[in-house]
């Protein structure tokens, strides 16, 4: 797994880019927020769980782009801002489903909220007019997303002006092309009729990949109460900080069991909190298919950053610094005996976008 470049960024280097800035003849492995997930195309399967260990996909970095892929081979690149510009007036994403057919679709987020109809151009030629409005961004499909993603790996520079002709922001194409051709490979694309830089003559027939399936239990029930002496055994154990107040534990339903959030320890941006289970009068560290929050391979103590347990979906989103434009974001669902990884997003680049690249999903059945 790639989680331990993109961990160790996150401890020690709050303030800086993290990700590889790499060229497209020798890219090197990498290390969620407007945009919605990318679609995608999965075949028919049945709802038995697969119990398959989560393998999250890696991220690529290429010049001024950056790209991923989940294992369900959805995948997303961003166009990343300048270093020396904090908040970029625009983001450029383009989000791809695997299967034959899938067709890109882009989206444009500024740092306010913009309607449609914007202008897209690359290197002074127009592509489209229009989009529509779709969580803060205007997004384009179809023909024109297809158009203007045939451009990417042409150009040098893609501008967006408002319905006024007024401009509102441009995104460099350094790397684009080796982005979307890694997208292509990823696919299975690249040499097809269907891929993006990398076209041929063959038939786009990659079929999409299966997702695994995980059966979720009911986190039905009552909360026990925490007294004191519990609460203090839990943090001697998870090896808390103890010369500050960081909050009360949160507690949750989880059917048989309580869910116990308990804030850890913190920085300047990030509240660790570590997890427990408490059964029949006895707390345990809950258990986990995957590292959670900041979480070391191995930890006998799991924790989750700025974790909440919500809809029986427990998040976690550990921050690279405090903009929120660099981390990791999961979500873990419980089996009844440990959580599960369900989703993660990541994005290894500290410069200006808020939409993470797809890295693990499974199918949850309730």
């Amino acid at each position: 797994m790639h989680r331990l470049p993109l961990l160790a960024c996150l401890l020690l280097l709050p303030l800086a880019g993290c990700g590889n800035d790499t060229s497209p003849s020798a890219p090197q492995p990498g290390q969620t927020a407007a945009a919605p997930q990318p679609l995608a195309q999965v075949p028919q399967q049945a709802d038995a769980d697969s119990h398959m260990p989560p393998k999250p996909g890696e991220t690529r970095t290429f010049r001024d782009w950056v790209a991923g892929c989940d294992n369900g081979l959805a995948c997303r690149a961003v166009a990343l801002a300048p270093d020396d510009e904090i908040q970029p007036a625009l983001m450029l994403t383009l989000d791809r489903a695997a299967g034959p057919g899938a067709v890109p679709t882009l989206q444009f987020i500024g740092q306010e909220e913009r309607l449609p109809p914007l202008t897209i151009s690359v290197d002074g030629t127009q592509l489209a007019k229009g989009g529509t409005a779709a969580n803060g961004a205007v997004q384009f499909e179809g023909s024109d997303a297809e158009r203007i993603a045939s451009a990417l790996g042409n150009g040098r520079r893609l501008t967006v002006t408002g319905s006024g002709g007024e401009t509102i922001g441009a995104a460099s194409l350094s790397g684009a092309a080796a982005a979307l051709r890694w997208i292509d490979e990823r696919q299975g694309r690249a040499g097809t009729s269907g891929a993006l830089v990398a076209r041929g003559n063959k038939a786009d027939a990659a079929p999409a990949p299966a997702l695994p399936v995980i059966r979720a239990a009911q986190a039905r029930g009552e909360a026990a109460l925490l007294d004191p002496a519990r609460v203090a055994a839990m943090k001697r154990e998870a090896g808390c900080e103890t010369d500050r107040d960081l909050g009360r534990p949160q507690t949750k339903p989880l059917g048989d069991r309580t869910l116990v959030l308990l804030p850890c320890s913190s920085g300047a941006y990030n509240l660790m909190m570590a997890v427990f289970t408490v059964r029949d009068g006895k707390h345990t560290p809950a258990q986990f298919d995957a590292p959670s929050g900041m979480s070391e391979d191995g930890s006998p103590i799991q924790n989750v950053v700025d974790g909440s347990f919500e809809n029986e979906v427990l998040t976690s989103f550990a921050r690279g610094r405090g903009l929120g434009d660099c981390g990791i974001r999961q979500e873990f669902v419980w089996d009844g005996s440990r959580f599960r990884l369900s989703r993660q997003e990541e994005m290894p680049e500290c410069r200006g976008s808020k939409v993470y690249l797809p890295t693990w999903r499974a199918r949850v059945v309730r």
